[in-house]
């Protein structure tokens, strides 16, 4: 029996074969201000290397680190919706800007 992650992240290739997903517009515009292309969210959503989920309340996503054309790192936020996944926002981690809090990193003040 295939777990939930498993599950999940194999409907999330699908949707990414052929762009089946939404953009929210916050990603959107962190994707124009961070360099990221619809091509490097799609090659995320096929081959992004799954770092966690996260639950909170009824809202379940999934964390995935991804490469761009340029090879650089970045990661995104894929929310599992229905009828198509949402990808919540995409970030990169430089050092200076972010605290490292173990699982998890908060932007500093």
């Amino acid at each position: 029996m295939t777990s939930w992650p498993e599950a999940w992240l194999e409907s999330l290739k699908k949707a990414g074969r052929t762009r089946n997903y939404i953009f929210s517009n916050h990603a959107f515009k962190r994707m124009g201000e961070r360099d990221i292309s619809d091509d490097d969210v799609q090659r995320c959503s096929l081959e992004g290397q799954y770092i966690e989920h996260q639950g909170h309340g009824q809202d379940l996503k999934v964390l995935l680190q991804g490469e761009c054309d340029d090879g650089s790192t970045f990661y995104m936020v894929v929310a599992l919706a229905y009828p198509r996944p949402v990808i919540v926002t995409v970030c990169r981690f430089k050092e200076g800007i972010w605290d490292d809090l173990g699982s998890m990193k908060k932007r500093k003040k």
